[in-house]
């Protein structure tokens, strides 16, 4: 009874976990798409504004990319089209 009970407590507990894997591992892919889309947004509001951005704004989308960076896995994942854009967007701070 106790083998019985101690393996069905397991397997609820494992079943548990794997569903809450599974809901993290979907907040997580969530967010780094809302932050994708907030670098996105900022470079086309760069490029409509004569690629001028504020100090301000470029210290906000650094918070928003490194954010973005350190959900990723792994540098493989970070999007090209991303760095690319954070890059320029930065750049145009400078100018």
């Amino acid at each position: 009874i106790i083998t019985a009970s101690l393996v069905a407590a397991y397997t609820n507990l494992a079943k548990r976990f794997k569903a809450e894997k599974a809901k993290n591992q979907a907040i997580e892919n969530g967010l780094k798409g809302i932050l994708r889309i907030e670098i996105l947004d900022t470079y086309d509001k760069c490029v409509a504004n004569n690629r001028k951005i504020s100090v301000s704004r470029k210290d906000a989308i650094s918070s928003v990319y490194h954010s973005y960076v350190a959900l990723c896995e792994s540098q493989d994942e970070v999007d090209d089209t991303v760095k690319q854009l954070y890059e320029e967007i930065v750049h145009m701070a400078l100018e």
